[in-house]
């Protein structure tokens, strides 16, 4: 940390912030909003790509329900009948393994984020009270 000599004195006797560092902030906050900006695009990409994945796998499943009905009545005691049974049921839990595995990276990018968040803050706090203490 730099000690500045004179460092301006608000008229309650806090000290003002130094100029540099309302500078940094400011960088720091542009930079930011134009990434969240940028995340925020990229989201909705992903929202769709999402839904449109969930659609594809509703008519999945719809076709191969069809095929199911369609084979029921010719022959009911039918293998290729088990068969379709046992994709749909290996289509329906690599679905929730799918949503599961979303869910979880979504979780983890939540949590990676909010320990930077406190990691930042409690180096600010470190960062303010020295300041306050060289003052």
């Amino acid at each position: 940390l730099t000690d500045f000599p004179c460092q301006p004195v608000l008229s309650s006797g806090i000290p003002d912030i130094p100029l540099l560092k309302i500078e940094t902030f400011d960088g720091w906050k542009k930079k930011y909003l134009e990434t969240k900006k940028v995340t925020a695009s990229l989201e909705e990409v992903l929202t769709k790509l999402r839904d449109d994945l969930e659609l594809y796998y509703k008519k999945l499943l719809m076709q191969l329900e069809a095929r199911e009905i369609k084979m029921r009545p010719k022959n009911l005691a039918n293998i290729t009948d088990s068969k379709n049974n046992l994709i749909i049921q290996i289509t329906e839990v690599q679905h929730a393994i799918d949503q599961l595995k979303r869910k979880l990276d979504t979780d983890k990018m939540k949590l990676i984020i909010e320990v930077k968040m406190r990691k930042q803050a409690a180096s600010d706090l470190r960062t303010l009270k020295a300041e306050m203490a060289q003052k």
